[in-house]
């Protein structure tokens, strides 16, 4: 982002516009509805600019613009040059930069201090779009769906706002209290696409009473949210309502940047994720931050990928909190056999070739001598190893021992569902040598069975890499 979004009270503010055409005359109405002191200098003016002056909305001056010593006369907050001509826009620019002026070239991004984007005007309510500078046919574009998006009377209920602002701050002491009453109090008001304004004329006052003494309840909610694989267009709704309201999020290492811009800007973030051989924060730890920070009143969301009851230790976490009488839900996500799977254009399941999912993870509490190997080296069963990198090489030749084909189909999955995504197969005994050879990083999932041949004609994602099976597969010891 090269542009800070920020509103401007322009009200009775001097404003110089420099140019007398259509595109001065647009420039010209914007800074009107604001209520901003326009003065025009050109040569010549649209009849709408002439209009303008003749009611005496705005003053116009004739003058030639290749001497700049005429803005010497004049008070001037901001300037809007729109000439067309480049020599004069420069000067102007340089002017403007010599008297601290803040000014906008149209159509010269080069010569700007600020931008004017785009904008859906449903006052107080107001909308800006912009592409700074780099494509204004597409934030056009993009307003006018929102445009199509926004009732026309969404405005009121920002109306309604102003008007319980102050007994709401009465009423609920806390910053955060009070933002959730404002969450659900629009929730609440908002409940069908078109906004109606005699149906808000008189606020339900229980309603109110009620949404003040739950959030002015003094212990919090934890939200355990599974993030999926990566990808933010995989998210829930619900994932997206909850990132976007907590107070804290307690996150895994591996969520990607992309999911994490998606959390509120102000929210308290804390880095808990665990690294093979690297668990800078212990499970214990967890749970305490969670039940702490709901203790003293916080929405907490717990943000981990995939799903938070799929080998996320999701379990163990609502446990403490329910012994703690903490308040949490849990809110699904996409598991990453699942998701990196369907990336990968692998069917986990299929009538000819899998009639059963097993999923395994190389990390468990437990000893490895309770892992059934036997039931995870069944034939015509698709197996989803998660975290299975660094015990790729037992995980192998534990498979193979109790049955499992050396030559049975695999894929790993490494950055499933993102666009870094890397797909390669091969055959079971191959696994160890793929990793080291292609330097596989976490996340990954080693998927084993015959429905991964399918990654080969159904890549619709990207393309996949093969492994070459040698000609002759030589058992070791």
């Amino acid at each position: 982002m090269n542009y800070l979004p920020i509103n401007i009270k322009l009200k009775n503010k001097q404003v110089l516009v420099l140019g007398g055409g259509s595109v001065a005359q647009r420039k010209i109405n914007n800074m009107l509805v604001v209520g901003a002191k326009i003065t025009c200098l050109a040569l010549n003016f649209e009849n709408q600019i002439k209009q303008l002056a003749d009611n005496k909305k705005i003053q116009i001056m004739r003058c030639d613009l290749t001497d700049l010593n005429i803005l010497d006369q004049f008070h001037i907050d901001l300037i809007i040059s729109a000439t067309d001509q480049e020599v004069i826009n420069q000067s102007v620019y340089n002017y403007a930069q010599r008297k601290n002026i803040w000014v906008n070239t149209v159509d010269q991004q080069d010569l700007c201090d600020f931008i004017t984007p785009a904008i859906v005007d449903r006052s107080p309510i107001v909308v800006a779009i912009s592409s700074e500078g780099s494509a204004p046919v597409l934030a056009r574009i993009i307003k006018q769906k929102i445009e199509y998006l926004l009732p026309l009377n969404i405005g009121y209920l920002a109306t309604i706002a102003k008007k319980l602002r102050n007994k709401i701050k009465t009423a609920i002491p806390d910053f955060n209290n009070r933002r959730r009453f404002w969450d659900r109090f629009f929730q609440w008001s908002h409940q069908s696409q078109s906004i109606l304004k005699d149906k808000f004329k008189t606020t339900n006052k229980q309603q109110i009473k009620t949404i003040i003494n739950s959030v002015n309840q003094t212990q919090g909610k934890v939200h355990l949210v599974g993030a999926g694989p990566g990808n933010p267009d995989l998210l829930t709704i619900k994932a997206i309502k909850v990132l976007q309201t907590a107070d804290v999020v307690l996150h895994d290492h591996l969520i990607s940047s992309e999911i994490m811009n998606m959390i509120r800007k102000d929210a308290e973030l804390i880095d808990v994720g665990k690294q093979a051989g690297n668990h800078k924060t212990k499970q214990h730890n967890i749970n305490q931050l969670l039940i702490q920070h709901a203790r003293d009143g916080q929405q907490v969301c717990r943000l981990k990928g995939g799903d938070s009851f799929v080998f996320g230790r999701g379990g163990e976490e609502v446990l403490a909190l329910a012994e703690n009488k903490i308040a949490f839900e849990i809110v699904p996500g996409i598991t990453a056999a699942v998701g990196c799977a369907a990336y990968a254009g692998i069917p986990l399941t299929h009538r000819d070739h899998a009639q059963s999912l097993a999923f395994m993870t190389a990390h468990c509490s437990d000893s490895e001598d309770t892992i059934d190997w036997k039931f995870y080296a069944k034939n015509n069963q698709t197996l989803a190893v998660y975290m299975g990198l660094i015990k790729a090489e037992h995980l192998v030749n534990k498979l193979i021992e109790n049955g499992k084909s050396p030559t049975e189909h695999v894929a790993i999955i490494e950055n499933g569902t993102r666009e870094s995504q890397r797909t390669l197969t091969g055959s079971l005994h191959q696994i160890p040598d793929m990793i080291i050879a292609n330097q596989v990083q976490s996340p990954a999932l080693i998927v084993i069975g015959s429905v991964t041949q399918y990654a080969k004609e159904l890549d619709w994602f990207v393309p996949h890499q093969s492994q070459q099976e040698p000609k002759a597969y030589l058992k070791t010891a």
